[in-house]
Protein backbone atom coordinates (compact mmCIF):
# COMPACT_ATOMS: atom_id res chain seq x y z
CA UNK A 1 0.00 0.00 0.00
CA UNK A 2 1.83 3.42 -0.79
CA UNK A 3 2.06 5.49 2.09
CA UNK A 4 -0.22 8.53 2.90
CA UNK A 5 0.51 11.28 5.17
CA UNK A 6 -1.09 12.65 7.65
CA UNK A 7 -1.84 16.05 6.99
CA UNK A 8 -1.38 19.20 9.06
CA UNK A 9 -3.64 22.26 8.04
CA UNK A 10 -0.84 24.22 6.57
CA UNK A 11 0.44 21.49 4.64
CA UNK A 12 -1.43 21.31 0.70
CA UNK A 13 -3.27 18.56 -0.36
CA UNK A 14 -2.71 19.84 -4.41
CA UNK A 15 0.66 20.16 -5.95
CA UNK A 16 0.54 21.34 -9.79
CA UNK A 17 4.10 20.81 -11.37
CA UNK A 18 4.94 23.09 -14.15
CA UNK A 19 7.94 21.33 -16.68
CA UNK A 20 9.87 23.73 -18.57
CA UNK A 21 11.31 22.18 -21.91
CA UNK A 22 10.42 18.87 -21.49
CA UNK A 23 11.38 17.33 -24.93
CA UNK A 24 10.83 13.50 -24.55
CA UNK A 25 11.03 13.61 -20.91
CA UNK A 26 8.03 11.74 -20.57
CA UNK A 27 9.30 9.22 -17.84
CA UNK A 28 10.71 11.39 -15.81
CA UNK A 29 7.40 13.26 -15.83
CA UNK A 30 5.20 10.34 -15.25
CA UNK A 31 7.55 9.45 -12.08
CA UNK A 32 6.29 12.95 -10.70
CA UNK A 33 2.73 11.72 -11.23
CA UNK A 34 3.45 8.22 -9.13
CA UNK A 35 4.89 10.10 -6.05
CA UNK A 36 1.89 12.70 -6.23
CA UNK A 37 -0.50 9.43 -6.19
CA UNK A 38 1.63 7.54 -3.75
CA UNK A 39 1.40 10.90 -1.51
CA UNK A 40 -2.07 11.29 -1.79
CA UNK A 41 -1.94 14.36 -3.55
CA UNK A 42 -4.11 16.19 -6.22
CA UNK A 43 -1.72 17.62 -9.21
CA UNK A 44 -1.49 18.08 -12.59
CA UNK A 45 1.12 17.60 -14.71
CA UNK A 46 1.77 20.62 -17.06
CA UNK A 47 4.16 20.96 -19.75
CA UNK A 48 5.56 24.74 -21.72
CA UNK A 49 6.64 24.21 -24.78
CA UNK A 50 8.24 26.49 -27.51
CA UNK A 51 6.15 24.66 -30.31
CA UNK A 52 3.70 21.46 -30.35
CA UNK A 53 6.09 19.01 -31.75
CA UNK A 54 7.02 16.79 -28.26
CA UNK A 55 6.43 13.89 -27.15
CA UNK A 56 5.47 15.57 -23.63
CA UNK A 57 3.04 18.23 -24.76
CA UNK A 58 0.88 15.90 -26.03
CA UNK A 59 1.25 13.62 -23.11
CA UNK A 60 1.14 15.87 -20.22
CA UNK A 61 -2.06 16.73 -18.60
CA UNK A 62 -2.09 20.51 -20.16
CA UNK A 63 0.46 22.17 -22.44
CA UNK A 64 0.79 25.13 -23.29
CA UNK A 65 3.24 26.67 -26.01
CA UNK A 66 5.49 29.71 -24.57
CA UNK A 67 7.54 31.97 -26.13
CA UNK A 68 11.47 30.99 -27.06
CA UNK A 69 13.90 30.90 -24.31
CA UNK A 70 15.65 33.94 -23.79
CA UNK A 71 13.25 36.06 -25.29
CA UNK A 72 12.34 38.55 -23.00
CA UNK A 73 8.69 37.20 -23.00
CA UNK A 74 9.71 33.92 -22.28
CA UNK A 75 9.97 34.40 -18.11
CA UNK A 76 6.58 36.32 -18.30
CA UNK A 77 4.75 33.68 -20.05
CA UNK A 78 5.87 30.82 -17.65
CA UNK A 79 4.58 33.30 -15.18
CA UNK A 80 1.06 33.53 -16.40
CA UNK A 81 0.98 30.02 -16.50
CA UNK A 82 2.06 29.74 -12.84
CA UNK A 83 -0.76 32.52 -11.88
CA UNK A 84 -3.69 31.11 -14.35
CA UNK A 85 -3.28 27.22 -13.44
CA UNK A 86 -1.85 27.29 -9.61
CA UNK A 87 1.64 25.59 -10.38
CA UNK A 88 3.19 24.94 -6.94
CA UNK A 89 6.52 23.87 -8.30
CA UNK A 90 9.04 24.61 -11.61
CA UNK A 91 10.73 21.48 -12.89
CA UNK A 92 13.31 22.51 -15.58
CA UNK A 93 14.41 19.85 -17.97
CA UNK A 94 17.19 20.96 -19.95
CA UNK A 95 20.20 23.48 -19.59
CA UNK A 96 18.73 26.00 -21.77
CA UNK A 97 16.78 28.61 -19.23
CA UNK A 98 18.41 27.56 -16.20
CA UNK A 99 20.22 30.79 -15.42
CA UNK A 100 17.01 32.39 -16.65
CA UNK A 101 14.92 30.41 -14.67
CA UNK A 102 17.88 31.38 -11.62
CA UNK A 103 17.42 35.13 -12.07
CA UNK A 104 13.48 35.20 -11.75
CA UNK A 105 13.23 32.21 -8.51
CA UNK A 106 11.74 35.77 -6.34
CA UNK A 107 9.43 36.50 -8.85
CA UNK A 108 7.87 32.65 -9.04
CA UNK A 109 8.25 32.36 -5.00
CA UNK A 110 6.25 35.93 -5.42
CA UNK A 111 3.44 33.67 -7.19
CA UNK A 112 4.04 30.51 -3.79
CA UNK A 113 5.78 28.41 -6.76
CA UNK A 114 9.42 26.94 -6.24
CA UNK A 115 11.77 26.31 -8.65
CA UNK A 116 13.65 23.46 -8.58
CA UNK A 117 16.74 25.71 -9.30
CA UNK A 118 20.19 27.28 -7.92
CA UNK A 119 21.04 30.95 -7.27
CA UNK A 120 22.61 32.70 -10.32
CA UNK A 121 26.39 32.15 -9.47
CA UNK A 122 26.33 28.70 -8.78
CA UNK A 123 24.17 27.90 -12.04
CA UNK A 124 26.84 29.87 -13.79
CA UNK A 125 29.59 27.38 -12.59
CA UNK A 126 28.01 24.63 -13.61
CA UNK A 127 27.08 26.00 -17.19
CA UNK A 128 30.37 27.75 -17.89
CA UNK A 129 32.58 25.09 -18.14
CA UNK A 130 35.72 27.38 -17.34
CA UNK A 131 34.26 27.87 -14.08
CA UNK A 132 33.09 24.21 -13.67
CA UNK A 133 36.94 23.52 -14.36
CA UNK A 134 37.69 25.92 -11.16
CA UNK A 135 34.98 24.70 -9.52
CA UNK A 136 36.45 20.99 -9.65
CA UNK A 137 40.11 21.94 -8.94
CA UNK A 138 39.49 23.81 -5.72
CA UNK A 139 37.35 20.93 -3.94
CA UNK A 140 40.28 18.59 -4.72
CA UNK A 141 38.61 16.45 -7.28
CA UNK A 142 40.13 14.58 -10.08
CA UNK A 143 40.32 17.17 -12.81
CA UNK A 144 41.10 16.75 -16.52
CA UNK A 145 43.50 19.24 -17.56
CA UNK A 146 41.08 21.76 -19.57
CA UNK A 147 42.46 25.16 -21.92
CA UNK A 148 41.31 27.53 -23.58
CA UNK A 149 41.53 27.37 -27.05
CA UNK A 150 44.02 29.95 -28.11
CA UNK A 151 46.31 28.16 -25.03
CA UNK A 152 45.38 24.72 -26.84
CA UNK A 153 46.42 26.14 -30.49
CA UNK A 154 49.80 27.45 -29.05
CA UNK A 155 51.00 23.87 -28.10
CA UNK A 156 48.54 21.93 -29.91
CA UNK A 157 48.21 17.73 -28.72
CA UNK A 158 46.22 14.70 -30.32
CA UNK A 159 44.03 12.85 -29.64
CA UNK A 160 42.12 15.55 -27.57
CA UNK A 161 38.62 16.49 -26.46
CA UNK A 162 36.30 19.51 -27.61
CA UNK A 163 33.59 21.29 -26.12
CA UNK A 164 31.69 24.53 -26.46
CA UNK A 165 31.55 26.76 -23.18
CA UNK A 166 28.60 26.38 -22.47
CA UNK A 167 26.55 23.60 -24.15
CA UNK A 168 24.14 21.11 -24.17
CA UNK A 169 23.51 17.61 -24.88
CA UNK A 170 26.69 16.74 -26.21
CA UNK A 171 25.92 19.57 -29.17
CA UNK A 172 29.30 20.37 -30.42
CA UNK A 173 31.50 17.69 -28.62
CA UNK A 174 33.77 15.72 -29.80
CA UNK A 175 37.04 13.23 -29.94
CA UNK A 176 39.41 15.24 -32.35
CA UNK A 177 42.13 13.40 -33.34
CA UNK A 178 43.99 15.55 -35.88
CA UNK A 179 44.11 19.04 -37.00
CA UNK A 180 41.80 18.66 -39.95
CA UNK A 181 39.14 17.14 -37.61
CA UNK A 182 40.03 20.37 -35.16
CA UNK A 183 39.64 22.78 -37.99
CA UNK A 184 36.28 20.98 -39.47
CA UNK A 185 34.77 20.97 -36.39
CA UNK A 186 35.41 24.63 -35.03
CA UNK A 187 34.02 25.59 -38.92
CA UNK A 188 30.85 23.64 -37.98
CA UNK A 189 30.55 24.71 -34.02
CA UNK A 190 32.25 27.84 -33.84
CA UNK A 191 35.63 29.04 -31.75
CA UNK A 192 33.73 29.55 -27.98
CA UNK A 193 35.12 26.42 -27.30
CA UNK A 194 37.26 24.62 -24.27
CA UNK A 195 39.71 21.52 -25.19
CA UNK A 196 40.71 18.75 -22.70
CA UNK A 197 42.86 16.31 -22.35
CA UNK A 198 41.00 12.70 -23.41
CA UNK A 199 40.44 10.29 -20.64
CA UNK A 200 39.65 6.93 -22.01
CA UNK A 201 37.94 4.90 -19.65
CA UNK A 202 34.72 4.06 -18.25
CA UNK A 203 32.24 7.19 -18.26
CA UNK A 204 29.55 7.36 -14.97
CA UNK A 205 26.64 9.66 -14.54
CA UNK A 206 26.50 10.97 -10.78
CA UNK A 207 22.53 11.11 -9.66
CA UNK A 208 22.90 13.48 -6.47
CA UNK A 209 20.16 15.30 -4.38
CA UNK A 210 21.37 17.82 -2.53
CA UNK A 211 18.85 19.14 0.52
CA UNK A 212 17.93 22.58 1.57
CA UNK A 213 19.57 22.20 4.49
CA UNK A 214 22.92 22.21 1.94
CA UNK A 215 23.59 18.14 2.75
CA UNK A 216 23.77 15.83 -0.10
CA UNK A 217 21.30 12.73 0.72
CA UNK A 218 21.64 10.54 -1.99
CA UNK A 219 23.91 9.99 -4.71
CA UNK A 220 23.04 6.68 -7.26
CA UNK A 221 26.42 6.26 -9.79
CA UNK A 222 25.32 4.61 -12.52
CA UNK A 223 27.70 3.85 -15.05
CA UNK A 224 26.72 4.90 -18.99
CA UNK A 225 27.38 1.89 -21.37
CA UNK A 226 25.96 3.33 -24.36
CA UNK A 227 25.02 6.76 -25.63
CA UNK A 228 23.18 8.42 -27.86
CA UNK A 229 22.76 11.95 -28.50
CA UNK A 230 24.09 12.76 -25.46
CA UNK A 231 21.96 10.38 -23.49
CA UNK A 232 22.35 7.20 -21.73
CA UNK A 233 20.89 4.69 -23.86
CA UNK A 234 21.82 1.62 -21.94
CA UNK A 235 23.01 2.17 -18.56
CA UNK A 236 24.19 0.25 -15.06
CA UNK A 237 23.80 1.29 -11.55
CA UNK A 238 26.90 0.26 -9.62
CA UNK A 239 27.88 0.55 -5.73
CA UNK A 240 31.20 2.24 -5.58
CA UNK A 241 32.45 4.36 -2.58
CA UNK A 242 34.65 6.43 -4.75
CA UNK A 243 32.36 7.59 -6.69
CA UNK A 244 29.90 7.63 -4.18
CA UNK A 245 32.27 9.86 -2.25
CA UNK A 246 33.08 12.49 -4.69
CA UNK A 247 29.04 12.82 -5.32
CA UNK A 248 29.01 14.22 -1.71
CA UNK A 249 32.03 16.46 -2.21
CA UNK A 250 30.79 18.03 -5.17
CA UNK A 251 27.03 18.38 -4.05
CA UNK A 252 27.69 19.83 -0.31
CA UNK A 253 30.44 22.02 -1.73
CA UNK A 254 28.24 23.24 -4.96
CA UNK A 255 26.77 26.10 -2.49
CA UNK A 256 23.23 27.69 -3.78
CA UNK A 257 22.24 24.66 -5.07
CA UNK A 258 18.66 22.87 -4.21
CA UNK A 259 17.57 19.68 -5.63
CA UNK A 260 18.87 17.24 -8.15
CA UNK A 261 22.46 17.37 -9.48
CA UNK A 262 23.80 15.18 -12.55
CA UNK A 263 27.42 14.91 -12.69
CA UNK A 264 29.09 13.28 -14.98
CA UNK A 265 32.48 11.63 -14.61
CA UNK A 266 35.56 9.27 -16.70
CA UNK A 267 37.58 6.93 -14.98
CA UNK A 268 40.67 5.29 -16.50
CA UNK A 269 41.36 1.78 -15.55
CA UNK A 270 43.21 1.82 -12.17
CA UNK A 271 42.71 5.36 -11.50
CA UNK A 272 40.33 8.00 -10.09
CA UNK A 273 37.14 9.21 -11.41
CA UNK A 274 37.43 12.63 -13.69
CA UNK A 275 34.82 15.08 -13.63
CA UNK A 276 34.02 16.72 -16.61
CA UNK A 277 30.97 17.85 -16.78
CA UNK A 278 27.60 19.58 -14.10
CA UNK A 279 24.05 19.78 -14.54
CA UNK A 280 21.99 21.51 -11.93
CA UNK A 281 18.97 19.13 -13.12
CA UNK A 282 17.41 15.84 -13.67
CA UNK A 283 19.93 13.82 -16.62
CA UNK A 284 18.24 12.34 -19.11
CA UNK A 285 18.72 8.68 -17.80
CA UNK A 286 17.93 9.99 -13.71
CA UNK A 287 14.80 7.51 -14.45
CA UNK A 288 17.59 4.95 -13.65
CA UNK A 289 18.18 6.00 -10.21
CA UNK A 290 14.60 6.51 -9.73
CA UNK A 291 14.21 2.86 -10.75
CA UNK A 292 17.03 1.38 -8.70
CA UNK A 293 15.28 3.12 -5.30
CA UNK A 294 16.55 6.96 -5.02
CA UNK A 295 13.09 8.27 -5.82
CA UNK A 296 14.34 11.94 -7.11
CA UNK A 297 11.11 13.33 -7.51
CA UNK A 298 9.54 12.49 -4.27
CA UNK A 299 12.45 13.94 -2.40
CA UNK A 300 12.02 17.30 -4.61
CA UNK A 301 8.19 17.47 -3.92
CA UNK A 302 8.59 16.47 -0.17
CA UNK A 303 11.16 19.65 0.83
CA UNK A 304 8.86 21.62 -1.95
CA UNK A 305 5.87 20.84 0.45
CA UNK A 306 7.96 20.57 4.08
CA UNK A 307 7.16 17.03 4.57
CA UNK A 308 10.04 14.87 6.15
CA UNK A 309 12.60 13.78 3.98
CA UNK A 310 12.98 10.07 2.98
CA UNK A 311 16.53 10.07 0.96
CA UNK A 312 18.64 8.20 2.74
CA UNK A 313 22.78 7.78 1.40
CA UNK A 314 23.33 4.62 -0.08
CA UNK A 315 20.01 3.55 -0.22
CA UNK A 316 19.48 2.05 -3.60
CA UNK A 317 19.22 -1.10 -5.81
CA UNK A 318 23.24 -1.87 -7.59
CA UNK A 319 23.71 -3.62 -10.66
CA UNK A 320 20.55 -2.64 -12.44
CA UNK A 321 20.55 -2.61 -15.87
CA UNK A 322 18.46 0.26 -17.91
CA UNK A 323 17.79 -0.36 -21.81
CA UNK A 324 16.25 2.49 -23.60
CA UNK A 325 13.85 1.78 -26.27
CA UNK A 326 11.63 4.34 -28.66
CA UNK A 327 8.12 5.12 -28.01
CA UNK A 328 6.34 6.99 -30.36
CA UNK A 329 3.15 9.66 -30.00
CA UNK A 330 1.20 10.08 -33.23
CA UNK A 331 -1.01 13.38 -33.49
CA UNK A 332 -2.88 14.90 -36.42
CA UNK A 333 -1.60 18.30 -37.33
CA UNK A 334 -3.46 21.04 -39.41
CA UNK A 335 -0.63 22.85 -40.64
CA UNK A 336 2.40 20.58 -41.24
CA UNK A 337 4.35 23.68 -42.86
CA UNK A 338 4.95 25.21 -39.15
CA UNK A 339 6.67 22.09 -38.17
CA UNK A 340 9.97 22.45 -36.59
CA UNK A 341 12.63 20.22 -39.69
CA UNK A 342 9.84 20.87 -42.11
CA UNK A 343 12.24 22.91 -44.59
CA UNK A 344 15.47 21.34 -43.01
CA UNK A 345 15.48 18.04 -40.71
CA UNK A 346 16.63 18.63 -37.63
CA UNK A 347 19.78 16.43 -36.92
CA UNK A 348 20.75 15.67 -33.04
Amino acid sequence: MPRRWAWGRSIARKLNILFTCAGRRVSLITAFGKVLRELGLEGKLVVAEANAATPAFHLADKAFIVPAVGTVSYIPALLDICRQNEIGLVIPVTDIDLRSLSRQAGSFAELNCTVMIGSPSAVLTCRDKTRSAAFLEGIGLGLIRTLSLPEFLAKPFYPCFIKPIRGSASVGTALIRNESALKSHLALHGELMLVQDYVPGAEYTLDIYRGRDGKVHSVVPRQRLAVRSGEVEKGLTVRDDELMHTGVLLGEKLDGIWGVINAQCRRPAGGKAHVFEINPRFGGGATLSIAAGANLPRYVIEETLGLPLSAKLGEFTPNLLMLRYDEAVYVNVDDPTKLPGYDTPQMR
